[in-house]
């Protein structure tokens, strides 16, 4: 990883051809597009938003170009990008002037419940949307002829009707799939930064995670809400909050695991717990942080440096 920040330092070229070849293979393997991502953040927050436009810009040029190429239309690409790389941005600034990541989460968590507000405000009733696009789709392919058997028309209707059930949801889920990629290169961004220019740096700034009070009590009231009323829009705005508390529960779970000097195997097992399992713990565990203090109220592990 250190070789790979370094190789993306040494020049413009070699930092907008690293990212734009890594958000192409996004489209093989998901994770590359946080490389590509990470690659922006690392020069945004070294050499500054405006002095690493150009880069940002050739690097997405460069991958819609790759994009036409290899799988015939760039448009998906660009998309794709102007919507994680632009609130990635405005992350790295924050991130940049600020020196704090509580600071930038809070500024991401504004960024997620707009984005939120955005689809309603643009799509009006994004399920009626989704709803009637999802319709579409079913009597192209019956007009078609494309699904020949009855097992296929099964599977397309089990599918569709599966997808038109999460649709009121689906902007909460996208916006957070958004914030998720943003936040999480920024991350990697920043871990690269230390490696290069302040070794040691990046452990104690997200183990000191912390989003506050306030958006933690917005968190409690926008879930309790939307429990009581069931009103999809609470939701979605709810679930924007939940992925970013759920990034601050696992930092949470580092800094207890640092204090008491736990074997790294314990995060191993918390990582591939934490899908399955603990994702509604850790919000919990996150939100709970703002009033309960886990950092100062646990001690260290005797004999524990």
């Amino acid at each position: 990883m250190r070789s790979l920040a370094a190789f993306v330092m040494r020049s413009r070229p070699a930092a907008a051809l690293t990212a734009a070849a890594s958000a192409v293979l996004f489209w093989l393997l998901p994770p590359f597009l946080v490389v590509a991502t990470a690659i922006i953040a690392l020069i945004a927050l070294r050499r500054g938003v405006l002095a690493g436009a150009p880069i940002t810009v050739s690097a997405g040029l460069g991958a819609a170009g790759l994009a036409w190429l290899v799988l015939g239309e760039p448009w998906s690409m660009l998309q794709v990008l102007l919507s994680c790389w632009l609130p990635l941005v405005l992350l790295a600034a924050t991130l940049r002037a600020t020196v704090s990541l509580s600071r930038t989460f809070q500024v991401a968590a504004l960024l997620g419940l707009l984005g939120v507000a955005g689809f309603y405000l643009v799509m009006d009733d994004p399920t009626t949307r989704w709803g009637a696009m999802l319709s579409g789709i079913r009597q192209e392919l019956a007009n078609t002829g494309s699904l020949g058997s009855t097992a296929d028309r099964a599977f397309l209707d089990r599918l569709l009707q599966l997808i038109e059930g999460w649709a009121p949801y689906l902007p909460g889920h996208i916006v957070s799939a958004v914030l998720l990629v943003a936040l999480s290169g920024l991350l990697l961004g920043r871990w690269w930064q230390a490696l290069l220019f302040n070794p040691g740096g990046f452990g104690p700034e997200i183990r000191g995670l912390r989003l506050g009070r306030p958006l933690a009590a917005l968190t409690l009231a926008l879930f309790a809400a939307a429990l009581w009323s069931g009103w999809p829009p609470l939701s979605n705005l709810a679930l924007v909050l939940g992925t970013l508390y759920t990034l601050q529960g696992i930092a949470l779970v580092h800094a207890l695991a640092f204090k008491l000097q736990l074997s790294p195997a314990w995060l191993l097992v918390f990582y591939l717990l934490l899908v399955p399992l603990l994702s509604q713990a850790v919000i919990a565990l996150g939100v709970a942080d703002a009033w309960a203090d886990f950092r100062n109220r646990i001690g260290a592990r005797p004999g524990a440096r």
